[in-house]
């Protein structure tokens, strides 16, 4: 019994000699922490317009400008919003349109207006309706990850050039472009 009990002391006083250095070590750093403030500034003797300024509650902030409301005329006019707007979109609608279906049919623009013109000019009233809401309510045109208004500027006058040169080059040729 007496050399469990040497035996377990002895293992116990081992481990905790082994445990003293790193004890010691953790209690310098902890003597090593500064702790320091700012010195707080003297309080003035309050005054009867500091009382009065502190309990009032500071102005709110102005409100956004309200949207304004555009009429059809402002829109449509030459240099409002709406004719590059919609027109860039149908001709975007319009050439990707003409492209797949002279690609799967092999009829030129002129035979697909001909075989679905109610259809098409339904497309177009939507998207044109579509386009102008936004306009009219004075909606400001935002980026949307990497769409933006410039690109689809960009995309809608491309589009608007080659869906023209489809038409010409079709029409002189009399048969599909693609």
């Amino acid at each position: 019994m007496q050399a469990v009990s040497t035996k377990s002391f002895l293992t116990t006083a081992t481990a905790a000699a082994r445990a003293l250095p790193a004890r010691r070590a953790l209690a310098r750093r902890a003597g090593r922490v500064v702790v320091r403030s700012a010195e707080e500034p003297a309080q003035s003797a309050p005054t009867e317009s500091a009382n009065s300024s502190s309990a009032t509650p500071p102005p709110p902030p102005p409100p956004p400008p309200a949207k304004k409301d555009v009429s059809f005329g402002e829109a449509m006019a030459f240099s409002g919003a709406g004719p590059e707007t919609i027109n860039g979109r149908l001709a975007m609608l319009g050439f990707i349109a003409a492209l797949g279906a002279e690609a799967s049919s092999g009829e030129s623009i002129f035979q697909q207006i001909g075989d679905a013109e109610p259809s098409i000019l339904f497309a177009f009233i939507m998207f044109a309706a579509a386009s102008l809401i936004p306009i009219f309510k004075g909606v400001k045109k935002e980026s949307f990850a990497f769409f933006s208004p410039e690109a689809e500027m960009l995309n809608g006058r491309a589009a608007m050039i080659g869906f023209a040169l489809l038409i010409a080059i079709e029409a002189k040729s009399g048969a599909a472009f693609f």
